[in-house]
């Protein structure tokens, strides 16, 4: 009878323990994939402002959007903010590409309010303009899904 009831649990254990170690990867979360979102609404803002597309940058964008520019290269730190239409006015116009990428992209979520943080590389065409840090915060707007609502970004001395 012993023997009996340890096979039956070595059954269960074996039952129970089918898929465990390495194999097909779990999809992911519900929290996985808003990060995704997210990183998505960072990265079509990127490819919006490297062809300097106006109408992209407006459905990025939040209307109530802005951005804060913080320029620590030279001896004094200079901080200045626009709206998000002045900023989008600005960068539309005629010129070469505006190339930035990010590298390690942090996302947090909590309901409706996101944050991305990632170090970032731009270039002007073809030459390395700066470096820096982006801190994007981004609202989940309904249907629209998630918009960026703030740009906080240094302006940096690449190494």
């Amino acid at each position: 009878m012993k023997r009996a009831f340890v096979g039956s649990c070595a059954v269960i254990l074996a039952l129970l323990c089918t898929g465990c170690g390495s194999g097909p990867e779990v999809p992911s979360t519900p929290q996985g994939l808003e990060e995704d979102l997210i990183v998505g609404v960072v990265q079509d803002f990127f490819q919006a402002l490297e062809a300097r597309e106006k109408v992209r940058l407006e459905r990025v964008l939040h209307e109530d959007a802005t951005l804060t520019r913080i320029d620590v290269r030279g001896a004094e730190r200079s901080v200045s903010r626009s709206s998000g239409s002045d900023w989008i006015s600005a960068v539309s116009v005629s010129g070469p590409p505006l190339i930035e990428r990010m590298e390690g992209a942090q996302v947090e979520v909590a309901e409706n309010l996101a944050q991305l943080w990632a170090y970032y590389t731009f270039q002007i065409g073809d030459s390395l303009s700066h470096c820096g840090y982006d801190a994007f915060q981004l609202v989940k707007t309904g249907p629209e899904g998630w918009r960026i609502l703030g740009v906080t970004y240094t302006i940096e001395t690449c190494p």
